[in-house]
């Protein structure tokens, strides 16, 4: 798997050196880090499943561009293998907790987001229902039945909600995917990138490092532009129950044990309604600022 990924890419970027191995332990895809001998550094991505590669693919050539140099470039791509050739951008993957970089990072996400606008998502609980069961098929006995339940239940809870338009999503935005460089951050890794609704993409954040520090989440909204009313609030909750089962099913196919224990106990949090109380204060505080 690797020499063929080397050997795509010196057929692309010619003579080059494999400075590091950067995928994940769990497995996934294979990313090799490489110089060029000019001394500009690129990454060579194999992904095992070509769904996801070309969904990332797609997104570097209908979406990405449009960040300019707040994101890799796409030199190249094959659907053979399949793999992909792509830019780095400079900075380090963040780790801290700094409110500007929040602020900004929500900057870039609305950025993000205006590239593309689609519909309103008529079929919104449709679709998601047979995500689930497509999700269950491969869950070999994860879940319990007052589980799937929940997660059914939830989806069907958004029928009443006004059809809300999509947007170009990453749907992965979160910290690992920011790399800041002297205060700017750079974004990553868009094998997920998706047409979605807008309040999803905060998912990752709501869920986690938004419970404990407020301040943050105020500073990304604030740089996004927007803050989430009722609607979408109800919307991020129906939709990150159907998220913590492909978190789930994605972790038993990877061997990711920790990643999968911290997603369950989000699923059974929101069985819980532990999120409800913070997302009625996320909307307390949206209200206040109208």
């Amino acid at each position: 798997m690797r020499a063929r990924l080397e050997s795509f890419a010196r057929q692309v970027l010619g003579p080059c050196t494999v400075e590091a191995d950067c995928g994940w332990d769990h497995g996934g895809a294979l990313v090799l880090r490489l110089r060029d001998r000019e001394g500009t550094a690129w990454y060579a991505k194999q992904n095992p499943h070509h769904e996801v590669h070309a969904r990332e693919v797609s997104a570097y050539r209908r979406w990405v561009p449009h960040l300019g140099d707040r994101a890799p470039r796409l030199r190249a791509a094959t659907d053979d293998l399949p793999a992909l050739v792509i830019s780095a951008v400079p900075g380090a993957a963040f780790t801290g907790e700094d409110v500007e970089v929040h602020h900004q990072a929500g900057r870039l996400l609305r950025r993000f987001h205006e590239i593309e606008t689609f519909p309103p998502w008529t079929d919104l609980v449709a679709h998601k229902l047979a995500e689930l069961d497509a999700w269950v098929a491969r869950a070999d006995g994860l879940f319990d039945r007052p589980e799937l339940d929940f997660v059914r239940s939830t989806l069907r809870s958004l029928e009443g909600i006004p059809a809300p338009p999509r947007v170009s999503c990453h749907f992965d935005y979160s910290p690992r995917n920011w790399l800041v460089d002297v205060g700017r951050v750079h974004l990553i890794d868009f094998e997920w990138a998706q047409p979605e609704v807008w309040v999803n993409d905060l998912g990752r954040l709501f869920f986690g490092l938004w419970r404990t520090r407020p301040d943050l989440r105020e500073a990304f909204l604030d740089g996004y532009g927007r803050q989430p009313d009722e609607a979408d609030l109800a919307l991020l909750l129906g939709s990150y129950a159907l998220t913590t089962v492909w978190h789930l099913v994605w972790t038993y196919e990877h061997d990711n044990p920790e990643f999968g224990s911290a997603v369950r106990e989000i699923l059974h949090g929101l069985m819980r309604g532990e999120f409800d109380k913070h997302a009625q204060q996320v909307g307390r505080h949206a209200k206040l600022l109208r």
